[in-house]
């Protein structure tokens, strides 16, 4: 059973790809996003950038290392991505608190909503640089993990 569950999870979200990037995205933008808009509740004097940079690069750390282990492989050393990383994390800081910020200043009273798909277009662009620069995945490459070799 475990085995037919797995089988259909790597061929329907395979190992790379965008789905499985936004599975464990899933996961982790709903950490981000409840600690962000608790900030905000419980901080309502600090700057919603300011909010949004402290825990987008609180929970980027947090996901280079789901993104490592789930959505593409270790076959690069750790001391070749996360360095390699850093600079992808500290752009999407800065341009998504930027994004966030002019998203606040043009819908004041629906920036919880605004930060969704802020978070998701961002999303979407770290997926492409960690793919390509920080993992540089390749789906013809065999994979190492227990998953993979079941299928």
């Amino acid at each position: 059973m475990t085995t037919d569950l797995m089988a259909v999870h790597g061929r329907f979200a395979p190992r790379g790809s965008l789905g499985r990037f936004a599975l464990a995205g899933a996961f982790n933008s709903g950490v981000f996003y409840a600690t962000w808009a608790i900030s905000m509740f419980l901080l309502p004097d600090v700057d919603v950038r300011i909010l949004w940079g402290t825990f987008w690069g609180l929970t980027g750390v947090m996901a280079h290392f789901i993104h490592r282990w789930y959505t593409f492989d270790n076959h690069k050393p750790l001391a070749w991505t996360l360095p390699t990383a850093i600079p992808v994390y500290i752009g999407s800081l800065i341009g998504s608190s930027l994004t966030i910020g002019w998203l606040s200043e043009r819908y004041p009273n629906q920036i919880e909503w605004m930060g969704i798909p802020n978070m998701m277009c961002w999303g979407v662009i770290i997926w492409l640089s960690m793919r390509i620069f920080v993992f540089q995945f390749s789906s013809s490459r065999p994979h190492a993990s227990q998953e993979d070799q079941m299928e």
